[in-house]
């Protein structure tokens, strides 16, 4: 159970763009989009990690509170965590982050620092992405750049900005994703719309499936099943997955500093 699994879920679950005239022999796409950001610096998000009833762990997604400068651009610094709770430990430790710098303009990703402490298996990366050489820079070498190519954390917020709630049932987006030194074709799956009802609360919610990296650490595809609030700010409530081994879930127990109202909660 580390944080691996609901990183890949959320930073999978929704990508789309726009091409226009970008120099070179093959144009990048340019993003463009018709509303405004729906997070913003101080956001956070917080997910009780179980299994059935027993808390395993707990994950952390947040904006850094300050807008950073990445090569002259203005960038937001996202991050990731995620933990074993302590009765858990014995058994299996986890000490897992994820820092990103994303733009602000068309939330591209930028670089990202990845420390993976699971058990006796660790390791760190740091990956950047160039625009210029259109290639991508980890730890096994130079990979190339063909289209915009998201890390898994950063698409998880530029997925936010999307107008995921005007996409009808059964609509299907891929997205690229660069993780461990490979480019993977991961996306999404719109189901609909449920209301759930969870400890914070009742909630209107699209309820999407993320499609995953099967073979890596889930039983099929299309097994992960994720609710994200019916308003602006478009944040999961609750995120459930078959695993090899039984079943995990998250459920947000707690957020701050968001920047819309949170109209999908009902009572």
């Amino acid at each position: 159970m580390g944080l691996g699994w609901l990183v890949i879920g959320l930073g999978s679950y929704l990508m789309g763009v726009e091409t226009d005239t970008s120099r070179g022999k093959r144009p990048l796409p340019v993003r463009h989009f018709n509303k405004p950001s729906p997070f913003q610096p101080g956001e956070k998000l917080v997910f009780r990690v179980h299994y059935g009833w027993l808390t395993a762990g707990e994950a952390t997604f947040e904006v850094y509170p300050r807008i950073f400068s990445i090569e002259g651009q203005p960038a937001y610094l996202l991050r990731g965590a995620g933990k074993t709770a302590a009765a858990f430990e014995w058994f299996y430790k986890v000490r897992d982050y994820m820092d990103t710098y994303i733009d602000t303009a068309e939330l591209r990703s930028l670089r990202y620092y990845r420390y993976v402490n699971e058990g006796n298996y660790h390791f760190t990366d740091t990956v950047y992405f160039d625009y210029e050489q259109r290639a991508i820079r980890g730890r096994k070498g130079v990979f190339p750049m063909d289209s915009l190519i998201m890390d898994m954390l950063g698409a998880f917020y530029y997925a936010r900005r999307l107008d995921i709630r005007s996409m009808p049932e059964g609509t299907v987006v891929s997205i690229p994703v660069f993780l461990d030194d490979q480019i993977y074709d991961l996306g999404m799956k719109v189901l609909g719309r449920e209301t759930i009802k969870t400890d914070l609360g009742t909630f209107r919610c699209i309820k999407i499936t993320p499609l995953v990296v099967a073979e890596r650490v889930f039983r099929g595809r299309e097994g992960m099943l994720m609710w994200v609030t019916d308003d602006e700010n478009l944040i999961p409530v609750r995120i459930t997955s078959p695993i090899i081994v039984g079943s995990v879930a998250a459920t947000l127990k707690h957020y701050e500093n968001l920047k819309y109202p949170l109209t999908a909660k009902l009572r």
